[in-house]
């Protein structure tokens, strides 16, 4: 179509886009007054089988987009067809560029602008989710990002509707360089695929190459390892650190070994990002604070340490729990770089946590943060529970292992947890069952 024709009651401005499938014009609504955009199918396509699955493709698409009403998702206003019977719809304009068009000139962001461009994808992605659909081809090319930095997620043309059978299992649709695994087998797939997605989107937006520049069509699967991560050159080490974790993380081969939704991978980012300074004011108020409940814990316990003062009593006679706990606490508040330190340690340990991390690799794993914390401060509360969580992990671990018949790696498992927690019973407990 030509500027100034029409299509239904749009009148058509330029083209937007056009590609082998169809083609995207710039529109304007008389009766809204207002621009849009138009997708449209090419006519020859439409022809045959082929052209039947083509055209419930492209109605499916225009019924994903329409059912999510999200900031971060193109907005579906209509779809229609033609007197021709050639389909259409109508969606949002938007003025911006996809992400391919930055990566193919070889035009990088800065880490801050990176992961803000993929929480914005992790929430759009978490939306829908929730309605019961999973994109499968999230990838540079169908992420926009406009002149305020807002992302927009388009072309959900092979997304999966919960209720649909429209993509079945053992046909394999995506751009194979960034699907997930399971998606490149055929298999039917969850959140868990996009999780992958986005993950190796993430990679290649810090890095500026795709998380494995060798894979081609056929490649059933592809592992990356920690050698092919270490172009994460963005922030401060620690922060890249963090930001490898939480890539290699989503870009597990096995399903069950991601973040289990896209929410979880945001929640990783957000713990991943740098924590910004306390503004002064406010830190030496904490100080303050924090030297005034020194006293009074001070002055509490000298009153209980007198011949004539008692300790509160629980209605069994005994000591209660609270009275034992604060004085066995840390009295001297701590100092603002202790304090510094603490937050730093625990964040560490929760990315650790986040990307099962737990006990190893040897001084870089979450049981390791959380103890350099509790060095610092050892009635930290967060750090108490931090480990309390490892521990239950670890015996979750060995139980699905030996569940699944593997005593080998049970032992060895078991070993390993009884090395930082020798004392434990659910521990203890277990080694009857792997002997």
């Amino acid at each position: 179509m030509k500027e100034g024709q029409k299509l239904g009651k749009y009148e058509i401005h330029s083209i937007l886009g056009e590609g082998g499938m169809g083609i995207v014009y710039k529109a304007y609504d008389p009766h809204l007054a207002r621009v849009v955009a138009i997708k449209t199918i090419r006519v020859s396509l439409l022809e045959g089988k082929s052209g039947q699955d083509l055209r419930e493709r492209f109605r499916r698409e225009a019924r994903a987009e329409g059912r999510l009403l999200h900031p971060n998702i193109i907005t579906v206003y209509e779809y229609q067809e033609d007197e021709q019977g050639t389909p259409f719809f109508v969606m949002e304009y938007v003025e911006g560029k996809d992400l391919k068009q930055y990566l193919s000139r070889g035009i990088l962001f800065n880490l801050e602008k990176s992961l803000h461009i993929i929480e914005q994808v992790l929430a759009a992605l978490d939306h829908s989710h929730r309605e019961g659909i999973v994109h499968r081809d999230i990838k540079p090319a169908n992420i926009i990002l406009l002149e305020n930095d807002t992302v927009k997620i388009a072309d959900f043309g092979i997304a999966r509707m919960e209720e649909s059978e429209f993509t079945q299992t053992g046909i394999v649709m995506g751009t194979p360089q960034y699907i997930s695994p399971e998606q490149r087998l055929g298999s039917r797939v969850d959140a868990r695929a996009d999780v992958y997605s986005t993950g190796a989107v993430m990679y290649e937006l810090l890095t500026g190459e795709k998380a494995s520049p060798g894979l081609t069509e056929t490649t059933l699967w592809h592992k990356v390892t920690d050698g092919e991560l270490t172009g994460l050159d963005n922030g401060d080490a620690k922060t890249r650190r963090m930001c490898k974790l939480v890539v290699f993380k989503a870009l597990a081969k096995d399903a069950d070994d991601r973040f289990a939704s896209a929410q979880e991978f945001l929640h990783a980012i957000e713990q991943a990002r740098p924590t910004p300074p306390e503004p002064p004011r406010r830190r030496h108020l904490g100080l303050w604070l924090g030297m005034i409940l020194g006293v009074v814990v001070l002055g509490a316990s000298w009153y209980f340490s007198m011949p004539g003062g008692e300790a509160e009593l629980s209605s069994t006679g005994e000591p209660s729990t609270a009275v034992e706990v604060e004085s066995s606490a840390r009295i001297a508040p701590l100092s603002a770089g202790e304090s510094s330190k603490l937050q730093s340690q625990l964040k560490v340990a929760n990315i650790h946590m986040l990307v099962d991390r737990l006990i190893a690799p040897q001084g870089s794993n979450a049981f390791h943060s959380f103890q350099l914390a509790l060095n610092i401060d050892p009635a930290n509360a967060e750090a108490q529970k931090g480990m309390a969580s490892i521990k239950n992990k670890l015996v979750e671990r060995v139980e699905k292992s030996i569940k699944h018949g593997n005593m080998q790696l049970a032992q060895s498992q078991l070993s390993q947890a009884l090395q930082k927690f020798p004392d434990a019973p659910e521990l203890l407990a277990l080694r009857g069952k792997v002997q």
